[in-house]
């Protein structure tokens, strides 16, 4: 049976993104189960992941451990993308008496702030936000709990020894969107970068990101730069990354300096354009599916919307604001081939990719807040998880049943007209 080439790109949405941990965790085990009866119907290959802040976690997790690893043999394979997952969102989690007593505090101090209460707003860079961390850690908050860098850390034990040529065959990319703040730069950190750079992929672009400047940016993929995908300026400091590389106004003059790095919200959430940058059409996905945490429709329950209704929404507007006009170029290229053929420049190395969206259910996407966005309780978590599994599960057994009748974007993030 037929073999669709599938990306996969995750939506940030700070800790609603444990929706996506289920939705991963079973296109993941669904791809096995389906690997094992190769004439049970159609089914997919997973060659390229993105994600931006909390998305991009989850795509790291999944990428590790789908790529090989020198250091570690249980790497490139499903099973340990499955195990990855597990350990982000588990480790992530408020998991003893101290994180669990933080959480609720949290928890309570948003609500009051969203009921109207004045309470000051908080600074990263203020000396009390150090101070309370460093209490925190003191009375029993683990690293991983309080930092990316820890968290990143453990859950990519071996990032050094990750096996670049057997990477470069095996093809599976991992793109994290965040922006520079001083340069205002969109910028992906792209395995695909790391290996233009060790010489095992060629660059085909004809045109130097250093030579024009066009606001976006590509770099090799790290930890850091994960970290800074996920790095929300209210509560964290920009994340630094040093001896960052940038064009000036100047033509094939560049200057390098440290680079202060915000959460992808703010550029794009997530990446989708750079899926499709292959040279020939055999190197572009055949789908694309975006596990969408934010809903593009809401319809509030009362008329009489509040001061945190309207933030909730301004947040959902924000994170689709990219993603959005980053589709609808998809959608255009699709048409032109629909209209014009692909046989003449420049749709000769395109060609129709479709578009698909995995999302919540509709009463669970409206109920969310954007205050929930920091809740870590790891029942909170599992609820949001156990939603990815069902809502995946009948998204992918339809996938395969209905074939090219399966609905596509714009349709399918949509939600059906409430009664």
């Amino acid at each position: 049976m037929a073999t669709k080439k599938v990306a996969i790109a995750c939506q940030g949405g700070g800790t609603h993104a444990a929706f996506t941990w289920g939705v991963l965790r079973t296109i993941l085990t669904t791809k096995t189960r389906w690997d094992a009866d190769p004439q049970g119907g159609e089914t997919f290959d997973i060659v390229a992941v993105s994600g931006t802040s909390a998305g991009a976690l989850c795509a790291l997790a999944t990428w590790y451990g789908l790529v090989p690893n020198t250091a570690d043999p249980a790497c490139g394979t499903v099973e340990k993308a499955i195990e990855r997952l597990d350990f982000l969102w588990t480790t992530f989690a408020a998991a003893n008496p101290v994180e669990a007593a933080h959480n609720q505090l949290v928890g309570t101090l948003l609500g009051w702030k969203s009921q109207g209460m004045p309470l000051p707003e908080a600074n990263p860079y203020a000396a009390c936000g150090k101070l309370a961390l460093s209490s925190l850690a003191m009375m029993g908050a683990r690293p991983q709990y309080l930092g990316f860098a820890e968290l990143l850390r453990d859950l990519c034990p071996n990032f050094d020894a990750i096996d670049w040529p057997a990477l470069a065959k095996a093809d599976i990319r991992i793109l994290a969107g965040a922006i520079e703040v001083l340069s205002g730069n969109f910028e992906v950190f792209d395995s695909d970068k790391t290996l233009e750079q060790m010489g095992l992929r060629p660059d085909g672009r004809a045109i130097s990101q250093y030579d024009i400047t066009r606001w976006r940016m590509r770099r090799a993929i790290s930890l850091d730069g994960v970290a800074a995908s996920g790095t929300l300026p209210e509560v964290l400091p920009a994340q630094v990354i040093p001896d960052m590389v940038f064009p000036t106004c100047t033509p094939g003059r560049t200057v390098t300096r440290n680079g202060f790095y915000w959460d992808g919200l703010y550029s794009r959430n997530p990446p989708v354009r750079d899926l499709l940058d292959g040279q020939t059409k055999d190197e572009k996905p055949d789908e694309i599916w975006i596990v969408r945490i934010n809903p593009q429709e809401f319809q509030p329950a009362s008329p009489n919307i509040g001061l945190e209704d309207i933030r909730d929404r301004e947040n959902d507007l924000a994170g689709n604001l990219s993603l959005n006009q980053e589709l609808d170029g998809i959608m255009t290229i699709n048409h032109w081939i629909e209209r014009y053929g692909d046989g003449h420049p420049p749709l000769d190395s395109r060609k129709i990719v479709a578009v698909r969206t995995i999302k919540m259910t509709r009463d669970t996407a409206w109920g969310l807040k954007h205050t929930s966005k920091f809740n870590r309780s790891p029942d909170y978590f599992a609820s949001l998880r156990e939603e990815g599994r069902t809502v995946t599960e009948r998204w992918l057994a339809d996938w395969r049943r209905l074939g090219a009748d399966f609905p596509r974007y714009p349709y399918d993030a949509r939600y059906p007209e409430p009664a």
